[in-house]
C-alpha cells in the first residue's frame, strides 16, 4: 500500500529538483500520494491534467503555456496517461512534467533524460544517483513536510541570489558570502540546481572554498521552548505576541538580514530576534506593550493575568503583581528583563471589574513612560 512518505525520498529531491529532470512512474499510485511531488517542484506553477481519455494531450499542454502568463515556469502534474501519449511527452523537450500511468513502459525506457520509476520494483531506470549526502541530510533534518519545503524554498532563494549577483555583476567574486550558511561539501549541489533551473553555464573550474565568515560563525542558540511556552501559555496572549513580534521586525529589523522563513514563520523570527536583538531577553518596552492585548483588542480576565504570571516566571521576568491592590507600576531593573513593583499606597479598581482594571492599568503604564521620558 502507497503512502505519501513512500516518495519523500533523497532520489526524487535529486531527480525533480536538483537535476531538474522529468519523471514517469508506473503502475498507477493514488493521486494524493502522487501530489506529494510537489513538495519537490519548488519554482514552478504546477498544472494537474487527468488525461483519461484524452488523445492530443500534447496540443492541450501546448495552448496552456501559450496562455499561461505566468513569470514561473510551469510542470505539468499527469495522470491516466497512456503510451501513445507518453510518447508524444518523450519527444518533447520543451516541457516539465511528472507523469502517472497504470500502464506497463518498460519499452519505452531508453536513453532520454527522462527517468522511469517502477514503484512495485522500487527501481529507477535512466538515473543513477551520484552522492545524496545533502539530500538526506534535508529530508532527515526535518521533522515534516512543512520544513522540508521551507528548506527547499530557501535553496531556491540562494539560486535567486546567484543569478542576480551574475546578471548584476557578471562575475561569482561574492558566491562564497551567498553559500556561507551551507557547508562548503554541499555547495556544488545548489550550484547544479542554478544551472539547471536557470539554464545557465557557471565556470567549471570555479568552486568556491568556503569563506572565513563561515569558520568562525558563531552557532545560533535555539530558543524554540521559550516560544513554545508563549504559544502554550494563552491563546490571547499568544496572538498578540505573534503580532508584535512582527510589527517589532517591521519597524527595526533590516529584512536583508533575514531568511524566507524568518520573514513568515514566527518561531523562526523569534529565535532570530534572541540572537540578534533581544540577547539578554525581551525587552522591557516590549512586555509594557504586549501586556496591554491592543493588537487584539482584548478584555483581560483574571485567568489571563495568572497566565501572564506564570509565563513571567517560567521566562526570567518578575511580573508585575496585577492583583496587588495597591499597584503602582515601577519598572525596575536588577538585570535585564526583570520587572519589580513598587506600592504607592494608592487604591487600584477592583479585579473584578477587568475592563476598569484594564484601563486603569494602561493609563498607569502610560504614566510610567512619561515618568521615564
Amino acid at each position: 500500500m502507497d503512502t505519501g512518505y513512500d516518495f519523500i525520498q533523497p532520489e526524487f529531491l535529486d531527480i525533480l529538483f536538483f537535476q531538474q529532470k522529468n519523471l514517469v512512474i508506473y503502475p498507477y499510485i493514488d493521486l494524493k500520494h502522487f501530489h506529494t511531488l510537489q513538495i519537490f517542484t519548488t519554482g514552478y506553477d504546477t498544472v494537474d491534467i487527468d488525461a483519461t481519455a484524452i488523445h492530443n494531450l500534447q496540443e492541450i499542454i501546448d495552448y496552456e503555456k501559450s496562455s499561461s502568463y505566468s513569470q514561473q515556469p510551469t510542470l505539468y502534474l499527469l495522470y491516466n496517461v497512456d503510451t501513445s501519449n507518453i510518447r508524444k511527452l518523450l519527444s518533447s523537450n520543451s516541457i516539465r512534467f511528472i507523469v502517472n500511468t497504470n500502464e506497463n513502459v518498460d519499452n519505452m525506457v531508453n536513453d532520454l533524460e527522462v527517468v522511469f520509476y517502477n514503484k512495485k520494483m522500487k527501481l529507477f531506470f535512466n538515473y543513477t544517483p551520484n552522492n545524496l549526502e545533502f539530500e538526506n541530510y534535508l529530508i532527515k533534518s526535518s521533522s515534516n513536510e512543512t520544513i522540508l519545503l521551507e528548506k527547499i524554498q530557501q535553496i531556491k532563494t540562494i539560486a535567486t541570489k546567484i543569478y542576480s549577483e551574475i546578471n548584476e555583476k557578471g562575475h561569482l567574486k561574492d558566491i562564497a558570502v551567498i553559500l556561507e550558511g551551507y557547508n562548503s561539501a554541499y555547495w556544488s549541489k545548489i550550484l547544479q540546481f542554478t544551472e539547471k533551473y536557470y539554464n545557465i553555464e557557471l565556470p567549471k573550474n570555479y568552486l568556491p572554498k568556503s569563506s572565513q565568515r563561515t569558520v568562525n560563525k558563531i552557532p545560533l542558540k535555539d530558543f524554540s521552548f521559550e516560544y513554545e511556552l508563549i504559544m502554550k501559555s494563552n491563546k490571547h496572549i499568544a496572538q498578540e505576541f505573534i503580532q508584535l513580534i512582527h510589527e517589532y521586525r517591521s519597524k527595526r529589523v533590516n529584512a536583508a538580514n533575514l531568511d524566507v522563513a524568518q520573514l513568515y514563520y514566527p518561531q523562526k523570527l523569534y529565535n532570530y530576534l534572541r540572537n540578534h536583538h533581544w540577547e539578554k531577553g525581551i525587552p522591557s518596552d516590549f512586555v509594557e506593550e504586549w501586556i496591554k492585548l491592543y493588537h487584539t483588542k482584548y478584555s483581560i480576565t483574571e485567568q489571563d493575568i495568572t497566565n501572564f504570571e506564570a509565563l513571567f516566571q517560567n521566562l526570567g521576568i518578575s511580573s508585575i503583581s496585577l492583583r496587588n491592590s495597591e499597584f503602582e507600576p515601577v519598572i525596575k531593573y536588577k538585570q535585564p528583563n526583570i520587572y519589580s513593583c513598587h506600592n504607592s499606597g494608592k487604591s487600584t479598581p477592583s479585579v473584578k471589574n477587568f475592563q476598569e482594571f484594564k484601563d486603569w492599568i494602561i493609563k498607569k503604564l502610560d504614566e510610567l513612560e512619561r515618568y521615564k521620558s
